[in-house]
């Protein structure tokens, strides 16, 4: 049987072109993801604010039982938050491993993107619909039927449309091409962070001012608006007014649609250049090579020094992606509870961090290499180590303003935070895949990258956890998530120094950059 490469004539040079239009799935995934991740944990901590500060049954439950403490809302709205996370570790692999064996007119992968794509759109949505209803516990319950709709269906289409790339792809060239579609990727990530001004514009322009000004407007922890004396803004009913997040999630659905339609109107056009659709293909993720490739640590053929390192450094991995997973999930609430920025506004300083991190990205690959990638990480942890600290000591220390917001210094060192942060995380995730898989080898590349994203995926899962826990107990403070992160990232730069194996010769490069990109 012929392979991937001999089904079709090798380019001479990647169809630049072609692989962007391929990249429009990613970009308009990553673009649902960064509202999801942004705007989802304010709308909950809204809601079960209103259970936990109410009198009904619940709240008086929980008031009347002190071993309950740690029940707290920052927690119940991280738990929330991994559940795609959880998802993605059980449904992703399923329905990546049936779209393999999937063959329609419209090849393997597109059925699930057409079908589930749109859904998923829809039940996106209806999240601050759903936040709407004046019903407490109708509202959370609805929100969490939504959600976890959400959820599953993106988990059916997000490995299809990763797949697509290498469909269209001769392997020789699939590492361009994962760059041309990490960078589609950060382009949804981008629009994430900027739909919310983009939507409170547009629906302005179309004559609803007072939605417009509401989606800009200051909050209190139960999602009421205030003004800025902090008093409560009422309706005409003399009740409390909401935030109404829904035209921020509509036009992002809208995007992420229309996105789909430039990919649905390329494939129709390109489909021929569908490497997988050919007679001959022969799929190389095969369900036996999986079995080959799960080997126990224990049995590995490397050296008792080499399987120590590769354990010391999958703990330093867990550590890490805790720190970096809570800063994920909490941030917009941490910018709205201690700055007073609405998330419309917040989520342009997430943006701040991620270009930075996107920016020191070939910085931090050269640096790898010249200094050794275990000493580039351990720069990178010292960093954000050391800015997360001054931040959160100088916050502490200085005065607050009037209205409960931070000062101007403090204000300053938050922004060098979040540029030397980025910065900080380019050191580190540039250079840790690869010092796993350089421990292993060659021939144990797709072992070793089980093992790296088995370390990070279950740190998805406890790191929001964790920091929910921590914050609940200083009193819903969001300053702690510093505290948390710094702690989490500091433990994990006194491991990662334990480890002896990981550095390669300029020989190994070549294979290490195709296994590392083939791994994305």
């Amino acid at each position: 049987m012929k392979n991937q490469d001999a089904a079709a004539k090798p380019a001479e040079k990647l169809n630049y072109p072609r692989t962007f239009l391929i990249g429009f799935g990613f970009m308009g995934c990553m673009a649902l993801w960064s509202v999801y991740n942004s705007y989802v944990p304010v709308i909950l901590r809204g809601k079960l604010s209103e259970v936990f500060a109410g009198d009904g049954a619940f709240a008086t439950y929980l008031h009347g039982h002190s071993w309950l403490a740690w029940l707290t809302v920052p927690l119940i709205v991280n738990a929330i938050m991994t559940i795609d996370n959880v998802f993605g570790v059980i449904f992703q692999p399923y329905f990546g491993k049936k779209s393999d064996h999937t063959h329609t007119k419209m090849g393997k992968r597109m059925p699930y993107i057409l079908v589930f794509l749109p859904l998923c759109a829809l039940a996106f949505c209806f999240i601050p619909v759903a936040a709407t209803v004046k019903a407490v516990g109708l509202s959370i319950l609805l929100m969490m039927s939504v959600i976890i709709c959400f959820n599953f269906m993106m988990s059916i289409w997000r490995s299809p449309v990763v797949s697509l790339m290498p469909d269209f792809t001769p392997s020789h060239l699939q590492s361009d091409a994962n760059a041309v579609i990490n960078i589609m990727g950060g382009v949804g990530q981008m629009v994430g962070f900027v739909v919310g001004i983009i939507a409170s514009t547009v629906i302005g322009l179309l004559g609803f001012t007072q939605m417009s000004e509401a989606l800009k407007a200051s909050k209190n922890e139960l999602g009421q608006i205030v003004d800025d004396a902090g008093n409560l803004v009422l309706n005409a009913a003399g009740e409390p007014q909401y935030i109404n997040y829904t035209p921020v999630f509509v036009v992002t659905a809208t995007i992420s649609v229309l996105c789909l339609v430039v990919l649905t109107i390329f494939y129709v056009r390109n489909r021929k250049y569908d490497l997988s659709a050919q007679v001959g293909f022969q799929e190389t993720d095969t369900t036996e090579n999986k079995k080959k490739n799960k080997i126990k640590i224990k049995n590995l053929p490397i050296t008792k020094e080499e399987k120590r390192s590769l354990l010391i450094m999958l703990a330093a991995l867990f550590l890490i992606n805790n720190a970096t997973e809570a800063i994920v999930s909490n941030f917009t609430n941490f910018a709205d509870d201690t700055l007073h920025v609405p998330a419309i506004y917040s989520t342009l300083m997430m943006a701040v961090f991620a270009v930075s991190l996107a920016a020191f990205g070939i910085p931090a690959g050269v640096m790898g290499r010249k200094l050794g990638r275990k000493k580039t990480i351990m720069i990178g942890l010292a960093g954000i180590v050391a800015m997360f600290a001054v931040y959160l000591t100088v916050s502490q220390i200085l005065p607050s303003k009037n209205d409960g917001s931070v000062n101007t210094f403090t204000w300053v060192i938050l922004w060098i935070a979040l540029v030397v942060g980025g910065a900080a995380v380019g050191c580190i995730n540039i250079n840790t895949l690869p010092l796993v898989l350089a421990i292993g080898g060659r021939e144990y590349v797709g072992t070793f990258t089980g093992y790296y994203y088995t370390a990070t995926m279950s740190a998805s899962v406890t790191g929001p956890i964790l920091c929910g826990l921590v914050i609940g107990l200083f009193k819903e403070d969001y300053n702690y998530m510093f505290l948390f992160c710094a702690v989490m990232f500091a433990i994990g730069l006194a491991v990662i120094s334990q480890v002896r194996h990981g550095e390669t010769s300029k020989d190994d490069e070549e294979w290490l950059k195709e296994a590392v990109d083939n791994a994305d």
